[in-house]
């Protein structure tokens, strides 16, 4: 008994060595990249390609962020998205809880039919949708404006969010809302202090996703817009020296402006989304 014991303690450190040694695998593949894009942008261009590799720059600067802001437009290029995205992913919340609750709750066919077109409408390409949507906007004067990229950015993330909102909605008792109504609560009423509040994780969650989409997309701004440019867009043309190379202190500073937003977006929410993960839901 007792070989069997020390046998199984061992096997208990191994797998914990082994989750460990994953773990600091995983973490390095993903952080390593973050610190590289970092560690390029505050390193002058001197230096950049040195041999060997300097993992940690002898002369840092900040230069690379001087000539963004200078010579890029980095303040109007980092309000585009901000603005763009902040009302995006506003609208969308309202659109999608009210949309979820109602596909949720009230069953027909109709809605039913209505629930499979959007989630049909999530696997057909942007580039497929482009050229009609670049031919309306064009037609109603909202090509390379606010409202009409808002209204781009919107559509593009209302059905993923229909769908993790009303997954989340499904798991949770319908037996809540019969409460609500003995105790004389409206439909707005239980949508707004009753189901809204159980569905805060989800919400963060759909929240977190489309913020980085709406940051990181490149096709809506490239395609429907010239003159409003975002983050994502500008990286592909900065200026170089010789008009051919491409200036990678600059691309690194870029990069470094975009990740950042994204890191305290998440850093913001990352509780939310936690027990969103954890509770799975209220279950019966």
């Amino acid at each position: 008994m007792g070989g069997i014991d020390v046998s199984v303690q061992i096997n208990k450190k191994l797998s914990r060595i082994g989750l460990w040694a994953i773990t600091l695998l995983v973490s390095f593949v993903i952080l390593f990249p973050l610190y590289w894009i970092f560690i390029s942008s505050i390193t002058p261009e001197t230096e950049l390609f040195s041999t060997p590799i300097n993992y940690l720059p002898a002369h840092p600067t900040l230069d690379h962020y001087i000539q963004l802001v200078r010579d890029c437009d980095l303040g109007g290029k980092l309000f585009n998205p901000l603005f763009i995205t902040i009302c995006s992913i506003s609208i969308n919340v309202v659109i999608c809880v009210m949309a979820a609750y109602g596909f949720c709750r009230h069953k027909s066919r109709g809605l039913s039919l209505a629930y499979s077109l959007i989630v049909i409408s999530m696997m057909i390409p942007a580039v497929v949708k482009a050229r009609p949507l670049y031919t309306f906007f064009r037609s109603v004067n909202m090509l390379d404006t606010f409202p009409g990229l808002i209204i781009l950015y919107t559509s593009n993330l209302i059905p993923f969010a229909i769908v993790i909102l009303s997954n989340f909605l499904n798991g949770v008792p319908v037996s809540i809302d019969e409460a609500a109504e003995v105790d004389g609560a409206t439909t707005m009423q239980k949508l707004f202090h009753v189901i809204i509040p159980l569905m805060r994780p989800a919400i963060a969650t759909i929240l977190m996703i489309n913020f980085i989409n709406c940051i990181n997309d490149l096709f809506t701004p490239l395609f429907y817009a010239n003159r409003i440019q975002t983050l994502s867009v500008a990286i592909t043309t900065l200026p170089s020296i010789d008009g051919y190379s491409v200036p990678w202190e600059l691309v690194s500073s870029m990069g470094w402006v975009i990740i950042f937003p994204i890191i305290i977006f998440v850093s913001i929410f990352e509780r939310q989304i936690m027990d969103g993960i954890m509770a799975g839901g209220v279950k019966a």
